[in-house]
């Protein structure tokens, strides 16, 4: 399966303070979501975020819908997104 880009790389600091990873597909999001997810915090826009990756992954979302989604959950979650 070919991988699902976005335009900007979304940058956030891990659960290791200070260190950072850019996100820059559909798929590394959902990566990020699952396994390295930084926060306790799972509400609903982090289970919204699923949801749209998912969707984007089908075919029924954009890649820009799906980052707009991930980007909630992590505000939501408190999570650090860098401006650069």
């Amino acid at each position: 399966m070919a991988q699902i880009w976005w335009g900007k790389p979304v940058i956030v600091e891990t659960a290791k303070i200070g260190q950072r990873v850019a996100i820059s597909s559909v798929e590394r999001a959902a990566e990020f979501m699952l396994n390295e997810w930084p926060s306790d915090v799972k509400g609903l826009a982090f289970s919204q975020a699923k949801e749209c990756l998912l969707d984007a992954f089908e075919g029924n979302q954009t890649p820009d819908q799906a980052k707009a989604s991930f980007i909630e959950a992590l505000r939501e979650s408190g999570i650090y997104i860098f401006d650069e």
